[in-house]
């Protein structure tokens, strides 16, 4: 009777394989298997726009918490910045708001700033804002505050006394400045007097302009923020004429 398996000699004996039947169904099993397999593997346009779509919320996500992570380092920042400087400000001023006495003054308070140091405090009524100002303008300083560009003068010295602020980082001093009208004031409180401007403009210019530092003719206030939100293609310039003085100290 005719063996239903094959046999094939080896050293050391006989073997008996698998029946041709069984072999065949094996691999009839890994072909589909192959198949099955393959049909995983295959990219399909549903898995591909479900694969973009959950890497945009991550992206996305991740963006969100790096922005809001910023937001509020920088607000801890410019608080502890905006404390230090009031418990190091004091009024030095004896009264007097005579034009020789506030140029003295202005001028001898100049020359012992040091970066970083406090200027005075700035209050824009009309937006809410008061802040202490900090000496200097760069990154650093920004983060304690509006700061006073120290290429320009300082109130009572006669020139262009100028501030820069963030509209976004470090407490956003200068968010709205760009709602500051025509009309509004500007008070600035130093050791030596308090000064009261009236704006009198406001304008865009390029962040290379650094004409609106110089000297206007008269004595001047100018404040400058980027414009738009998060970005630095433009400056807003508010800018204010002196129209009052009073002695160190006064509240307004």
């Amino acid at each position: 009777m005719a063996s239903k398996c094959y046999t094939r000699y080896r050293a050391g004996g006989f073997r008996t394989n698998r029946p041709l039947r069984s072999l065949a169904a094996a691999e009839k099993r890994a072909s589909t298997g192959r198949r099955a397999s393959a049909a995983r593997n295959s990219i399909h346009p549903a898995r591909v726009i479900k694969w973009i779509a959950t890497l945009f919320m991550v992206v996305s996500l991740g963006v969100v918490l790096y922005v809001a992570g910023s937001i509020g380092y920088g607000y801890l920042q410019n608080r502890n910045g905006q404390q230090a400087m009031r418990s190091l400000f004091s009024i030095t001023g004896n009264g007097s708001v005579d034009p020789d006495y506030l140029r003295r003054e202005a001028e001898a308070l100049d020359a012992r700033l040091h970066k970083l140091d406090p200027v005075g405090e700035i209050d824009i009524p009309s937006i809410g804002s008061r802040w202490m100002i900090v000496e200097g303008a760069d990154g650093e300083a920004l983060k304690k505050g509006p700061g006073h560009i120290r290429e320009t003068t300082l109130p009572g010295a006669g020139g262009n006394f100028a501030v820069a602020g963030d509209r976004v980082l470090y407490g956003a001093p200068f968010l709205h400045l760009d709602d500051v009208a025509v009309g509004d004031t500007v008070t600035v409180k130093t050791p030596y007097a308090t000064f009261t401007y009236r704006v009198t403009e406001s304008f865009i210019v390029t962040p290379d302009d650094t004409s609106v530092l110089e000297p206007v003719g008269y004595e001047a206030i100018t404040l400058l923020t980027c414009d738009p939100l998060w970005d630095v293609k433009r400056r807003i310039i508010i800018r204010g004429e002196l129209e009052d003085v009073q002695p160190a100290g006064t509240t307004y």
